[in-house]
């Protein structure tokens, strides 16, 4: 063959990307199924990640590869109330590792360079999975300089706001919304709305409940406003909800008396944590 006509290894600095941005990849994990009311789906966690590793992949150059099927949760074996596909946090680490680790050695065997990994979680029950020893043996084995952990929510809210000309009192609301957010909430039904993940009908349907009796609304879906049917009424076995500070989004969804929908706040939000993830991306190539 003519070597003008073979193309292997002469396309590295093709297209917009730079080539350390191209050798990351991202995986996202959430959770497959979990209970968040009837507007939501019960994988709308694992919707949001992929929704936040879709952009950061269109923007930054970096491989959008895979969703890691597996969840667990920070407060243990009760979350199976509400999330049945729960496993504990080690086996979930373990089995997580060994789906990145079959997805990068295909990726090996086909020839597609990489340096870095970048997890991006949705689900706050995931939090803690990177403190496992395990992820440096990945790290190891497949020569990475760096492997990256990002949740979806976590963003600097004041800054956010600061960069936006708001009324005081939609500073407020939007402030609120955010500090008090924990599950099923105004935050997170504001942030679904970004990807279609909101069922509108059934959201009006829901919140003229709760607006009706909101304790009713909670003993009907517990999983509302931080899980606060299980805070309200399953005594102290849900104390372990407590201490991840889900009581404080159950207070605010009772004084609020109603989920609200701040789409705008979803959509600033978003995309100032897209942007902080793809500038995290340069810097890490930077530093390589």
């Amino acid at each position: 063959m003519n070597d003008f006509l073979y193309l292997k290894g002469k396309m590295n600095d093709w297209g917009p990307f730079e080539l350390a941005s191209s050798n990351t990849l991202i995986f996202s994990i959430g959770n497959p199924c979990e209970g968040h009311g009837p507007a939501l789906s019960p994988d709308n966690d694992s919707r949001c990640a992929n929704f936040v590793a879709y952009h950061v992949s269109e923007r930054s150059g970096a491989k959008f590869v895979a969703h890691i099927p597996y969840t667990t949760d920070q407060v243990g074996d009760i979350a199976l109330n509400w999330s049945p596909a729960f496993i504990p946090m080690e086996d979930c680490v373990n089995k997580s590792v060994d789906y990145i680790e079959y997805h990068c050695k295909i990726l090996q065997e086909l020839g597609i360079n990489f340096s870095r990994i970048l997890i991006i979680n949705g689900h706050g029950g995931n939090y803690g999975v990177d403190k496992f020893s395990i992820w440096g043996e990945l790290k190891t084995k497949f020569r990475l300089s760096d492997l990256l952990f990002v949740n979806t929510y976590e963003v600097d809210i004041n800054e956010v706001l600061q960069s936006q000309n708001y009324s005081i009192a939609t500073q407020d609301a939007y402030l609120t919304a955010v500090q008090t957010g924990g599950h099923a909430d105004t935050i997170e039904h504001s942030i679904a709305t970004l990807y279609g993940g909101i069922d509108y009908g059934k959201f009006y349907q829901m919140n003229n409940f709760i607006k009706r009796d909101i304790e009713a609304a909670l003993r009907k879906w517990p999983v509302l406003g931080g899980l606060g049917g299980y805070l309200k009424f399953g005594g102290e076995r849900y104390d372990p909800l407590r201490q991840v500070g889900l009581e404080r989004c159950l207070s605010q969804f009772e004084e609020d008396g109603q989920i609200f929908l701040f789409p705008e706040l979803a959509q600033i939000v978003m995309e100032h944590l897209i942007k902080n993830i793809c500038d995290m991306i340069e810097v890490e190539e930077l530093d390589s």
